[in-house]
């Protein structure tokens, strides 16, 4: 067990009794009442006060930053998502900036991060709000009229950016309210209304944000830091004596692997990419083109990639003749500024460390061959 560190206890609905935290004249085997978090709501706020990463867009927050974070968060750590984040204001400090870029550089900031149909979405939304004079929408429905704008991302957003009242249900926050209420599959719209009460009277936003932060840094997974949290003695799942068992996991259906082929067209230095359709997997990205047939050449061991929902093998092949289809010719220089997948740069490294690439020799001006 951690070690305690200090955190305040503050006394609800139910104390502790023998060490198992039942409450007092309650029977061991009966289940506990649902906690009364309202006396938590400034023990929480001050937790988060206190022990709160420094992130960027935490500083000067504005309904953008905050709306790009949000985005950026989505499926990806905090600590992945800093750089980018840094960047993109570099690149795009505002909403207005944004919109009247065109989709490839806005993919070229977003690479790596993955999910890229979040970043179309993001770039949509900026030109629908532009488009509109530039004024964000004034409530949280508003907010979730936009493209790729869902209940927690709107609700975080009048959050964080303009102090309203709103609990943001995301995977960490719906991990604390699993364990507070000991409930295996909680919806989310019931964990707002109970965990409403945390959110403190003076700068509700303060709760908002430390039950995300607590999830994050806190109320792990695995191995939870119980004797760290502000909100230990309101737990249930504490009491059981079993607090990684909630939110109960669920199911996970096995994972596929396919196998598709790269056709690997060279010129010197150059290689034949093509765009992606602007929907579906990478959509609006450049690579190789790709099949599920194997066409005609020198068959290179494939390049192995892992998504979210299955495992791509790709074999390159290399061919000979001019390439078919729309396409452009692409040397090192013009590859580093297009908007490649993750997959894509690996398979190129590949193919420059085995030698089937010249020498790119001094940097130059990028080439588009006819």
């Amino acid at each position: 067990m951690r070690a305690n560190r200090g955190v305040a206890r503050v006394g609800g609905s139910w104390g502790r009794s023998g060490g198992r935290g039942y409450a007092p004249g309650v029977p061991p085997d009966a289940a506990p009442p649902t906690p009364d978090l309202a006396p938590y709501a400034e023990p929480l706020a001050h937790w988060f006060e206190a022990r709160a990463r420094a992130l960027p867009w935490r500083e000067d927050r504005t309904p953008y930053r905050t709306w790009v974070a949000e985005v950026m968060l989505q499926q990806t750590r905090a600590a992945t998502v800093v750089p980018y984040f840094e960047r993109w204001m570099a690149r795009f400090p505002d909403v207005a900036t944004l919109a009247a870029a065109d989709e490839e550089a806005v993919l070229a900031a977003w690479e790596g991060l993955g999910y890229y149909r979040r970043a179309r979405a993001l770039h949509r939304a900026a030109r629908t709000v532009a488009a509109a004079g530039g004024a964000f929408p004034g409530d949280a429905a508003g907010w979730r009229a936009l493209p790729g704008v869902g209940p927690y991302t709107a609700a975080a957003i009048r959050a964080l950016a303009y102090g309203e009242r709103h609990v943001a249900v995301d995977g960490n926050v719906r991990r604390v309210g699993a364990r507070l209420l000991a409930d295996p599959a909680p919806r989310d719209a019931d964990l707002a209304a109970a965990l409403a009460p945390l959110l403190p009277t003076d700068r509700p936003e303060r709760g908002t944000e430390a039950l995300i932060e607590l999830g994050a840094t806190v109320c792990t997974p695995r191995d939870p830091a119980c004797d760290a949290c502000p909100l230990a003695d309101a737990c249930r799942a504490r009491a059981e004596g079993d607090p990684a068992a909630y939110p109960a996991p669920k199911a996970r259906p096995a994972v596929p692997t396919r196998r598709r082929y790269a056709a690997v067209h060279v010129d010197g230095d150059a290689l034949w990419v093509v765009r992606r359709p602007p929907d579906g997997l990478l959509g609006g990205l450049w690579g190789l083109p790709q099949g599920d047939d194997p066409p005609a050449g020198t068959t290179l061991a494939p390049v192995r990639h892992v998504y979210s929902h299955f495992v791509l093998d790709l074999v390159p092949v290399l061919r000979d003749g001019p390439p078919d289809g729309d396409g452009r010719w692409a040397d090192p220089d013009a590859r580093a500024q297009l908007p490649f997948s993750g997959v894509d740069r690996t398979l190129v490294a590949r193919l420059e460390a085995d030698g089937h690439l010249a020498s790119a020799g001094p940097a130059g001006p990028a080439t588009l061959r006819p």
